[in-house]
């Protein structure tokens, strides 16, 4: 009698040890969980909206005052909406992707769930794709409604196709992907020194700047240093890439089109590992040395 209790307790106990899903599972719940409370924002959703609408609109009317020969210069058309709105649109989207990863990781570090995020069974790469797929997903509804916006509100010259749009799309794939990196260095950082995400502010400032958002990059040629500073980061590229699908009609098989594209598989293939390096180097130290969070 007592041998046979004691089967039931431990059958009773081993039939709540901890299962391990697999990693899709996990991706899945770390992304649905992220979205629930993402939308739970919804304050932040509108005023982030009604921003991008502002953005929009503020440098159709800064195009009045643009001279469109001056502009054509540039390679990309006479149009300055379209030109303003496919750098506006991708330096948002792109930044908002990078940025989700090392922001919610120091927004679980200060308020100590981190600790119990890694002390579940959960996978860390479940853990760091599923908020990454989140950021993706939240950032395409602000990128696309800042196109719809200029395309039927502003009349924005965009050529739209399915041409265009495949390559538009394999373009934005591979602007996220080789900076993706940067934002999971960014990540191992913050979980190291817990304040702050100095990298990517300063790496988003300096791109909006150098990288030709709002300007055409033949203005810096007369200075040598910086012309070659700028076309040295990722993003000059996949915007340089954006604007000639998107206001030339140019399509994936283009010759400029393919060089941009091999570039940008080159960064993702080089900065991906690094990061990821980088990311598994914070999370080692913080466990090795119990500073998991802060209080």
């Amino acid at each position: 009698m007592e041998r046979d209790r004691v089967h039931q307790i431990v059958a009773l106990l081993g039939s709540g040890s901890p299962r391990h899903p697999s990693d899709l599972r996990q991706t899945w719940a770390v992304f649905l969980a992220n979205l629930k409370i993402f939308l739970s924002y919804r304050t932040w959703v509108a005023t982030e909206t009604i921003t991008t609408l502002a953005s929009v609109v503020m440098y159709y009317f800064v195009g009045v005052m643009v001279n469109p020969q001056k502009l054509a210069a540039s390679g990309y058309g006479e149009s300055y909406i379209g030109f303003a709105l496919v750098g506006i649109a991708s330096t948002n989207y792109l930044w908002m992707c990078i940025n989700r990863l090392s922001h919610s990781m120091s927004h679980e570090i200060r308020e100590g769930t981190f600790e119990t995020v890694i002390s579940s069974p959960i996978k860390l790469r479940s853990y760091v794709i599923g908020i990454s797929i989140r950021g993706f997903l939240v950032s395409c509804y602000f990128m696309l409604g800042a196109f719809l916006i200029g395309y039927f509100a502003l009349d924005a010259p965009l050529i739209v196709n399915p041409s265009t749009l495949a390559a538009a799309v394999l373009l934005v794939l591979l602007l996220v992907t080789s900076h993706l990196g940067i934002g999971i260095m960014a990540a191992g950082i913050v979980m190291v020194y817990k304040k702050g995400d100095p990298l990517t502010f300063l790496l988003s400032g300096v791109t909006e700047l150098f990288g030709g958002v709002l300007f055409p990059l033949y203005l810096l040629k007369r200075y040598t240093a910086v012309w070659v500073f700028a076309w040295l980061l990722p993003y000059t590229h996949a915007l340089d890439a954006l604007r000639k699908v998107l206001l030339l009609g140019m399509g994936i098989l283009d010759p400029e089109i393919v060089r941009q594209v091999v570039i940008l598989t080159a960064y993702s293939v080089v900065l991906i590992p690094l990061g990821l390096w980088i990311f598994r180097w914070g999370y080692d130290r913080v466990r090795r040395e119990g500073t998991t969070t802060t209080y």
